[in-house]
């Protein structure tokens, strides 16, 4: 699925112009990454398009529809986020889980997409865990197979490796990218990391 910005524009008050026309599309298939400094407005273009946040002004189309006023459930994306976002309580296998069995979907289809997603990310034999036993690497492909289990087409990701070490970036950085194109997702990425960057995008 691709994603197409119009002169998307995003502001708070009349002085304050977070985001300036904006104008970019984003090919199916392609891992688009968006770089730049802390504070400059990458996350807040994310939720836009994401629909978690309201653009200004101009448009934001998936697949040529204009999706400007649909809730974030019907744009058929899925978010990873720098946090992960696990639920504490919950194992693995269940926070891979929890968005298929809200979507209210059928049990047999629901342990065939969260077993499939674990095998993905190598997760298998850690399904009964909770987040608090796995490392930060490890909560992190929790996260990403809970974004291949959705089987949305278009997959964010804000700042996804920022609170790992070096040594698990590059390997996750691997991985992501192995995912992506195995899975054919249209993901826009981003990031501070110019490393990152040139060496994951297709697009930045």
């Amino acid at each position: 699925m691709s994603i197409t910005l119009r002169n998307v524009r995003k502001d708070y008050d009349a002085q304050t112009d977070v985001l300036e026309d904006i104008s970019v599309k984003v090919e199916t298939g392609e891992f688009f990454v968006i770089v730049g400094p802390s504070g400059c407005g990458k996350s807040t273009l994310l939720r836009m398009i994401a629909g978690l946040t309201p653009i200004t002004a101009g448009e934001v189309s998936i697949d040529d529809k204009v999706v400007n006023d649909l809730p974030p459930k019907a744009r058929k994306l899925t978010m990873v986020f720098q946090n992960y976002a696990l639920f504490p309580f919950m194992s693995v296998w269940d926070n891979v889980a929890f968005g298929l069995k809200a979507r209210k979907m059928d049990q047999s289809d629901i342990k065939q997409r969260v077993d499939k997603a674990l095998k993905m990310v190598d997760l298998t034999e850690l399904g009964k865990r909770k987040p608090r036993e796995l490392s930060g690497g490890q909560r992190q492909r929790v996260a990403l197979a809970r974004a291949v289990a959705s089987d949305a087409k278009i997959c964010l990701m804000d700042e996804p490796l920022s609170n790992l070490d070096a040594q698990h970036r590059i390997k996750m950085r691997q991985e992501i990218y192995a995912l992506q194109r195995k899975l054919g997702l249209t993901l826009i990425y981003v990031t501070h990391d110019q490393v990152e960057a040139m060496t994951m995008a297709d697009h930045i």
